[in-house]
């Protein structure tokens, strides 16, 4: 098989390709040919070192592939060889490669959601999506009519973010965005208006009449943690899912929180599914059920062969894309 392989900190360019041994499953996993692998700005962290004390090198990134079912270990029911399916590789990586080992509750039959679906489509989003609806559903547990923030809102995670609360029943979804350009994208992605990340806070006011909104959703860290509470509405909830920025972690007080009447929330998926994974695997398949309906779109920015997976990571790295990247393996 092949795969990616990553041996030493550095950034895109030391990923390298090489041969490795054919997986076979072991007991209550499965393994599968996959087809095609999401690229996302997590693997950008992992290049660079940033999380290798969870994830010690060498490693091959890749958190979420799509493909067919090639072999079922021990105990492993309700799946069939060559069955056309999605994973989330959250806890092992490997996802570029040629080959993987993947969960069952992790998994999802594609032939099974009702619609149709395409492999590279299913890839592009099993976690984001995923990740979009659980945060909004589970964590926020956004009501009927609420009005809310996404930043990075045109990302991979941010498109289905917006989107997702749309679907959900938000009233009014407003986004930030990192240029001018990118603001015409607005209506393309169910956004109501999209702001320029420099004034988001005068925009997001002006456009609530003062009032704020009711949750803001940040997956870009830094200083916009603590100017995200300037736009939140007494009771709004400001949901932590990621740090793109590479930030340093900023510090707030909880008296300051205390007497606003704000509210901190946190949700990264790997964690949740380590100790939920029955509860992640079905969200998993509600959200790409929407996806499949068209209920909800994704932008594919681009498809690179696997050996051009260090120039996929670069565009990331630049923060110059919209939607996502896949791998075709």
């Amino acid at each position: 098989m092949k795969a990616i392989i990553i041996d030493r900190p550095g950034g895109p360019a030391n990923l390298q390709l090489r041969e490795k041994p054919d997986l076979q499953p072991a007991p209550g996993m499965l393994t599968i040919d996959v087809a095609y692998a999401g690229v996302g700005y997590f693997e950008v962290l992992l290049s660079r070192g940033d999380f290798i004390s969870a994830f010690p090198m060498p490693l091959t990134p890749g958190l979420e592939v799509s493909g067919y079912v090639r072999a079922i270990g021990e105990g492993v029911k309700g799946f069939y060889i060559g069955q056309p399916v999605a994973s989330m590789t959250l806890h092992d990586l490997n996802g570029f490669a040629s080959m993987a080992n993947v969960r069952p509750d992790l998994t999802v039959p594609l032939d099974q959601l009702g619609a149709d679906l395409d492999l590279a489509t299913a890839a592009a989003s099993i976690v984001n999506l995923t990740t979009a609806y659980l945060t909004i559903k589970e964590v926020n547990r956004m009501r009927t009519g609420d009005s809310v923030l996404v930043h990075a809102a045109v990302g991979g995670l941010g498109s289905f973010l917006g989107q997702m609360a749309k679907r959900l029943g938000a009233g009014k979804v407003f986004g930030t965005v990192g240029s001018v350009e990118k603001v015409k994208l607005a209506e393309s992605l169910g956004y109501d208006e999209l702001f320029v990340r420099t004034d988001f806070v005068e925009q997001t006011l002006r456009a609530t009449e003062q009032k704020g909104v009711h949750a803001v959703f940040d997956p870009v860290g830094g200083s916009m943690r603590k100017q995200s509470l300037e736009v939140l509405c007494p009771l709004g909830q400001l949901v932590v899912v990621g740090n793109a920025s590479g930030e340093q972690d900023v510090i707030n007080s909880y008296n300051q929180i205390w007497f606003s009447n704000k509210q901190f929330a946190g949700f990264t998926l790997g964690g949740y599914s380590d100790s939920n994974p029955v509860e992640t695997g079905k969200a998993a398949r509600e959200a790409l059920g929407m996806l499949a309906r068209k209920e909800i779109h994704v932008e594919i920015q681009g498809v690179y062969p696997l050996e051009n997976a260090a120039e996929a990571l670069a565009l990331l790295e630049e923060k110059n894309t919209v939607g996502k990247l896949v791998l075709k393996i």
